[in-house]
Order: structure tokens, then sequence, then C-alpha cells
């Protein structure tokens, strides 16, 4: 799981936070699904965006 998506989710960071991070994030990615992942979080335009996109994915590998 993404500890972006799970710390913004936990209101444990701010969506400047979370947008100073990505790009760093992006960089060192493992994985190219992993690095798409980044990308989508990078281009959401506003918190609901940014919130929408986290909680997806942070609920699909708490499924997992």
């Amino acid at each position: 799981m993404c500890l972006i998506c799970f710390e913004f989710n936990k209101k444990r960071m701010t969506i400047e936070e979370v947008k100073r991070a990505l790009p760093e994030m992006i960089t060192f990615a493992k994985s190219e699904d992993e690095k798409a992942h980044f990308k989508k979080l990078q281009s959401a335009t506003n918190q609901e965006e940014l919130e929408e996109e986290t909680k997806k994915h942070t609920d699909s590998n708490l499924k997992k």
C-alpha cells in the first residue's frame, strides 16, 4: 500500500505535503504501476479528487 495514501486518509498529511512528496516518490518508484499511481495522485487538481483517489487505493489494498 502507498504510504502517502494511508497517511493522507488518516489526516496525517496535508494536500501540500502530498504534492511536495510526490516528485520524489515518482523518481524512486519501484515499478511502472507504482509510478502511474503517484502520477495519478499528482494530477489531482483539488482536495476532493485527491481524497477520492487515496481512499480508492487504500480500500482496494486493505481488502487483500
